[in-house]
């Protein structure tokens, strides 16, 4: 019953480290494109608020993808199998971040007095081009993660 025990506090740490770990990786991703768009569209001051929501977004997404993994664990990756397994996953990983991505502008459009719905068709700038190289970028961002996973998830191939 110990050895349970343990093995449950084990992989309780290893859950929580996984999710500490992808929350940082996308925190830094997510306001790194804060702090581009923010300049870009060149707005002023600190966009302390949007690195807020780029950091709750970031524990969101890592939550998401450790679940998604846990119910449909990481098929068999290799050398020479790596797309088929990794691409599906990737556009529904960026479903998710996309959609994210939304619901956040939204949110903080309604903090700033706006309806919700308009401040989530203002998300890009209302620029379908825009939304389109933002999603492109945040696949970018999900493919090396998921690359990485499968690898590791892989049995060790016998030298």
């Amino acid at each position: 019953m110990s050895e349970h025990k343990e093995s449950s506090h084990w992989h309780l740490g290893s859950e929580i480290r996984n999710v500490l770990h992808l929350t940082v990786y996308f925190g830094v991703w997510f306001t790194a494109l804060n702090l581009l768009l923010h300049e870009t569209e060149g707005r002023h001051g600190l966009p302390l608020e949007a690195w807020g929501f780029a950091w709750i977004k970031a524990a969101i997404c890592a939550k998401f993808l450790l679940i998604g993994q846990l119910l449909v664990p990481m098929p068999d990756v290799n050398k020479t199998r790596l797309w088929s397994p990794i691409l599906p996953r990737s556009l529904i990983y960026l479903l998710i971040v996309v959609v994210l991505s939304f619901v956040e502008e939204g949110v903080r459009g309604a903090m700033h007095g706006e309806s919700f719905v308009h401040a989530m068709a203002g998300f890009g700038g209302g620029n379908p081009l825009h939304v389109f190289a933002l999603a492109w970028v945040y696949w970018l961002m999900l493919v090396p993660y998921l690359v990485i996973a499968g690898l590791l998830a892989a049995p060790m191939a016998s030298e």
